[in-house]
């Protein structure tokens, strides 16, 4: 029996060390092309609630999954879930918290203001700004040194707060006030005007200027302009194509921008520390280079362009300068008592408002924006 016992015990020791023999030799990874062999490839699943031909898509996040794959040599491949197939518009975060994605293409802090209060920072109105303008900004917002007086960047408020590794996302031009019909001649004109808002500070902003605040989602904007239940929106012309507002807006004022919105894309922090220090190189480098590369600003351009071209003749633009002083005086009065109004309700939630103000106005007018006058004495 003792014989038996033994041998059937060296018989299990023996089963069990080729069970890890095999388990050790299997390969754990796969080999991706242009990889070195034996190298892990790794795959990150990404999602959007965008379609792929959106122009975030094509001129920013789908060059950005090319370039990292292409630098990676292979190492690193994105599986890509477009249009809300996997995560719906604005899900992208809480997606992210459960595992279900490891990129989010993108997130819009301007829409969870709870959660990220000083996004909301580049949504007040400037006196002069461009594209370019902005793009340049927005990267040193994001990645920017600047520290507020807890020892926090804008992004480690914003974003390691919330566990989050971001990258910037390009912007287009700024938003403006474009209505179904009535022309901004006097101040009485404005009164009473119904105006979609999107966002905290537009709606500050309208009330400021005397008009009326209609909040909505930018899908039901449609109708609403088509029905007469508002009579106008802030939002950037170059925006317009998507919405088909080409055929009801009648008129835009020009030189009063009602900011610029913004974005970022990027992944919960616990799985950008997995990765290897080459790879948080190359995936770096790439938004970094792209978000202000010459391609992409040309591609926002054009599709602004395309909008300008097919409402030619058909749409007034008027600028800030041809409204008659009291009108022009008042309408920039309202944008100067937007900053001091955001400030205020930031400050009073416990937010360092007036150093993030101060500091979007100075990288602003550094990068070649103008904002109103009476932000320039912010101290």
């Amino acid at each position: 029996m003792k014989k038996l016992t033994l041998f059937l015990i060296s018989l299990i020791v023996l089963f069990m060390a080729a069970g890890c023999q095999v388990e050790q030799s299997s390969p754990s990874f796969t080999s991706g092309e242009g990889a070195e062999e034996g190298e892990e490839k790794i795959v990150l699943r990404a999602s959007t609630g965008l379609p792929e031909n959106h122009i975030w898509m094509t001129s920013l996040l789908i060059p950005w999954m090319d370039k990292v794959e292409k630098d990676s040599n292979g190492k690193v491949e994105f599986e890509l879930f477009a249009g809300g197939e996997l995560v719906a518009l604005g899900q992208e975060f809480d997606a992210l918290n459960a595992g279900t994605i490891d990129v989010a293409l993108p997130i819009m802090p301007l829409y969870d203001p709870s959660r990220f209060p000083l996004s909301e920072v580049t949504m007040l109105p400037l006196a002069e700004t461009s594209m370019e303008t902005f793009n340049k900004a927005f990267a040193e917002l994001i990645y920017g040194d600047f520290k507020f007086q807890d020892g926090e960047t804008f992004s480690e408020s914003e974003f390691t707060s919330n566990k989050l590794k971001v990258w910037a996302m390009n912007g287009g031009s700024a938003y403006v006030l474009s209505t179904t019909g009535t022309n901004i001649d006097t101040i009485d004109d404005i009164q009473g005007l119904r105006i979609r808002t999107g966002s905290r500070l537009n709606e500050l902003y309208v009330k400021n200027v005397g008009a009326t605040p209609i909040s909505m989602p930018q899908t039901d904007g449609y109708d609403a302009l088509s029905r007469g239940t508002i009579d106008g929106t802030l939002m950037a012309v170059g925006d317009w194509g998507g919405w088909g507002y080409q055929e009801l807006f009648k008129y835009v004022l020009e030189g009063a921008y009602i900011g610029h919105f913004s974005a970022v894309f990027g992944m919960q922090e616990e799985k950008w520390n997995s990765l290897p220090d080459d790879v948080q190189k190359v995936l770096d480098n790439a938004a970094q280079e792209l978000q202000l590369g010459t391609e992409q600003h040309e591609k926002m351009s054009a599709e602004e362009k395309k909008v300008y071209d097919e409402v030619e003749g058909k749409v007034e633009f008027e600028t800030l300068g041809d409204l008659d002083p009291a009108t022009r005086d008042h309408i920039m009065a309202a944008m100067s008592k937007t900053w001091f109004d955001w400030i205020e309700l930031m400050e009073a939630d416990g937010q360092p408002g007036k150093q993030t103000a101060i500091l979007w106005r100075d990288i602003i007018t550094e990068a070649g924006g103008k904002v109103p006058d009476a932000v320039m004495d912010l101290e």
